[in-house]
């Protein structure tokens, strides 16, 4: 075969080959070139062949390759060389065949290999920093510069989104002037916020080529085109949970659409800068968590209660105990965690529960070093491993607040004993358990209230406080005192014989007695007591209370300062009034009551005046009740007011139907009790029923008691004057036994003295009685009053109050109180 034939097959071989390949001389110029070299170079094989090839050769691939040539052709052995190409911007892996004719060199490219393994060698020096929990700039650093190392001409730039998600903050970009990185961080995402912006709120890659010309940078392009960038193009970070991190951007200093190849170099960065972000996110808020359990004052602890050895704490429990975290690790628990209840011996951090439970709360004590103790609320969590992973926090303060304040809660705040009630609860225990009597005795201060008027509330609280003192020391370890009410006190006691409690009731009477001293004051006081005992009073607390205190009551209306035992008679009245009281409630709903009307009759003729109103109850269960078993029982249950409105509402009716018969020149007395006086709204009503009737307020006689009369005479000189004002009569009940003058008669507008019946009683047989009448009589009528006598019960009566100048005579032997229909027959007798 000939020479000509011999080339054409090697260069028709050479023509398959996808390799660029070249044929060199030995002065190494090109003898061939097959046509992927051509497209490789930019040039025709006519243009290269015979030339030199280090003047066609890339800059900077010449010196290795030239060694490679020289040791090909010395040791006649093929060579193979890499190297990087810039003018192409790709990596070459170089075969150098020697032959006798000079040598032949294949070019194959490895671009993509040599990338991959840049790529896998700066990942995997990232992947190193962040497990070194490097910091997440130094890392972003990094995968910035990797990228543009991989692509030259590239300046990355790595925003992340801060908390909220709506505006990006300055990550890395280490090629960026810093100034116009500053004006991007805090900027707010949102559609056609330049690049990043628009990319991060849409969440998908954005390419703008051309900054100067798009719509995405009308906002942003100047502080952009100001340094020198012309293209953007942005891709989103995700999550692990495809939520937006942050954005990767790449800039050019020149307009360019991307090629494939750089796009697909961006998309395996992404995954890298994934992971360092939320890496950093998360080492972050680890650190946070671990500096939430170091400046936490509660304490956290992992516990083994098989060793009864803490595995790990936070530094809250070294601070509460005291001992170093060398001691506690070395030490049982045990030592200084133990059960609340010091006789428990179990373990205090192990809990049984429910079957399955593996939450538990408890309390325990903690012995701290100094000795002292503090009381922990836990809760613990039993792991499968068998540890114990627990939190505790200190409740010894709440605890002692909590103590303190259930005491305030039961105990006097001026006298520090027990209110009665908690007493109450101590004695029913006693009364469930005890077959002993119970014995209660309550201590009523006499005319306390004196006491605050005159030295004031905070000189009566210290004397308070003195008798609480001396009362606990009369007792002896007796029984136990209390606070009952504003001057009362309540003991209880047990294993006590009657005398037994009535000598203890002398002592605390006596205790009360001594004198009483402070600062500027000096008193006497006295006490009555009242004593009721289980069973004969009963075998509930409150019905020994409620007793004792209606025996102390007696013991006041006996005269002060004594003792009395609550008697069976006491206990029937009680229990009437109980009965009675709630019977007396519903009486004017059931139209149980009514009015009876007492003549009265003019003393020098005997010609009637008028009429006294006297209340009557005809109740449904308990028949007719006298009104002086249930007034006072009214008065208690503060009921007047209510039964008062319906008498002076009823009697105004029935007076006006008088009129009507044509009856004139009398008039109606209405009772009017203390409770009725002391409460706003008496004049109102008073008014109103007036007016409702149509009656003439002369034909209205009001009349209060003098114990009514003296209580708060500010307020019952104001009552009386608006009274007088509409026009009506008054009169004062029941003279001579209350507290009055008659001097301090004249400041109140009375109209009518009433006698009472004590002094008539005697009449004229007892002649101390006589003169105080005709005394009442004359004062009475130089202060300008009229002067009535009740209860007058004899013709001899009648004949002395007339001779003495009384005015006005009313009694049984006159006439009894009637019911309405005979009172208005009295109408027709005119006389007595």
């Amino acid at each position: 075969m000939d020479q000509p034939r011999l080339e054409l097959d090697f260069h028709q071989v050479f023509e398959r080959v996808t390799d660029a390949c070249v044929a060199l001389d030995r002065d190494w110029r090109y003898t061939y070139l097959n046509a992927t070299a051509c497209e490789l170079f930019g040039r025709r094989a006519e243009e290269l062949i015979g030339r030199h090839i280090w003047t066609e050769f890339p800059e900077g691939v010449g010196q290795p390759f030239h060694r490679a040539y020289e040791k090909a052709m010395a040791e006649q052995c093929p060579q193979q060389i890499e190297a990087f190409y810039p003018p192409y911007n790709r990596w070459f892996e170089n075969r150098i065949y020697p032959s006798a004719d000079g040598l032949t060199i294949y070019f194959r490219d490895i671009t993509e290999r040599k990338r991959a393994e840049q790529l896998a060698a700066g990942q995997h020096e990232i992947l190193e920093g962040i497990a070194a929990q490097r910091p997440l700039v130094e890392s972003l650093e990094r995968i910035a510069r990797l990228h543009e190392t991989m692509n030259p001409g590239a300046l990355c730039s790595l925003l992340l989104l801060d908390e909220d998600g709506r505006h990006v903050l300055h990550g890395a970009a280490p090629s960026l002037p810093e100034a116009y990185s500053r004006t991007l961080h805090g900027l707010e995402i949102g559609e056609a916020h330049g690049s990043c912006g628009t990319a991060a709120w849409r969440g998908e890659r954005v390419v703008v080529a051309d900054i100067a010309g798009h719509p995405y940078w009308e906002n942003y392009r100047g502080p952009a085109l100001a340094h020198g960038l012309k293209a953007c193009w942005s891709t989103p970070v995700f999550g692990s949970h495809h939520e937006v991190l942050g954005t990767f951007a790449v800039y050019f200093r020149e307009p360019r659409e991307p090629r494939e190849e750089e796009l697909r170099s961006i998309d395996r960065m992404l995954p890298i800068t994934g992971i360092a972000i939320e890496s950093a996110r998360l080492v972050e808020r680890l650190h946070e968590r671990h500096r939430f359990f170091e400046m936490s004052q509660e304490i956290f602890c992992i516990l083994d209660p098989h060793t009864e050895r803490l595995v790990q704490f936070n530094p809250s429990l070294p601070r509460l105990t005291g001992y170093g975290a060398s001691e506690l690790t070395s030490r049982s628990y045990r030592e200084f965690l133990q059960p609340e209840e010091p006789r428990d011996g179990s373990d205090p951090m192990v809990v049984l529960g429910r079957s399955g439970e593996q939450v538990h709360e408890f309390v325990n004590r903690c012995r701290c070093r100094d000795g002292s103790e503090r009381l922990l609320e836990w809760v613990s969590f039993a792991a499968p491993d068998g540890l114990l992973y627990a939190v505790a926090r200190d409740i010894t303060e709440r605890r002692r607040v909590e103590a303190e304040l259930a005491h305030a809660s039961s105990h006097d705040p001026v006298s520090g004993l027990p209110q009665h009630l908690l007493l109450g609860r101590e004695v029913g225990d006693v009364l469930k358990d005890s077959t002993e009597p119970v014995w209660v005795l309550v201590i009523g201060l006499d005319r306390f209230q004196g006491v605050n008027e005159s030295v004031g509330h905070l000189t009566g609280d210290d004397v308070l406080r003195q008798l609480a003192g001396r009362l606990q020391a009369a007792l002896a370890g007796q029984g136990r005192v209390a606070r009952f009410a504003g001057d009362e006190f309540v003991v209880t006691a047990t294993g006590l014989s009657a005398d037994g409690a009535l000598a203890l009731a002398e002592r605390l009477r006596a205790a009360v007695a001594e004198p009483l001293e402070g600062g500027d004051y000096r008193l006497l006081l006295t006490a009555s007591i009242g004593i009721s005992h289980s069973p004969d009073h009963g075998t509930d607390p409150n019905d020994l209370l409620r007793r004792a205190e209606a025996a102390m009551n007696q013991a006041k209306r006996e005269g002060r300062d004594r003792v009395s035992m609550f008697s069976v008679e006491q206990m029937r009245d009680l229990e009437d009034r109980l009965v009675m009281g709630n019977q007396l409630r519903n009486a004017i709903r059931h139209d149980e009551l009514e009015l009876h009307y007492q003549p009265q009759y003019r003393a020098a003729d005997r010609r009637l005046t008028g009429f006294e109103a006297l209340l009557r109850w005809n109740s449904r269960q308990l028949g007719r009740v006298p009104p002086a078993r249930f007034i006072p029982i009214a008065e208690a249950l503060g009921l007047m007011p209510e039964i008062g409105e319906w008498v002076l509402d009823a009697a105004c009716r029935q007076l006006r139907a008088w009129l009507d018969r044509g009856h004139r020149g009398f008039t109606v007395a209405v009772n009017v009790s203390a409770q009725q006086l002391q409460r706003h709204g008496l004049v109102a009503q008073v008014g109103a029923a007036l007016q409702r009737h149509d009656v003439p307020p002369a034909m209205l006689d009001i009349e209060i008691t003098e114990s009514s009369f003296m209580e708060n005479v500010w307020r019952v000189q104001r009552t009386l004057a608006e009274l007088k004002a509409l026009g009506i009569r008054l009169s004062l009940d029941d003279f001579g036994t209350g507290y009055s003058s008659l001097a301090y008669l004249k400041q109140f507008p009375i109209d009518k003295l009433k006698i009472d019946q004590a002094f008539v009683r005697a009449l004229p047989v007892n002649t101390a009685d006589a003169s105080i009448v005709r005394t009442i009589i004359a004062v009475a009528h130089e202060l300008h009053m009229h002067v009535a006598a009740e209860g007058v019960e004899t013709a001899a009566q009648v004949d002395f109050l007339a001779a003495a100048g009384c005015d006005e005579l009313q009694g049984n032997h006159l006439g009894p109180a009637l019911p309405v229909l005979q009172a208005g027959e009295r109408f027709d007798d005119g006389h007595a």
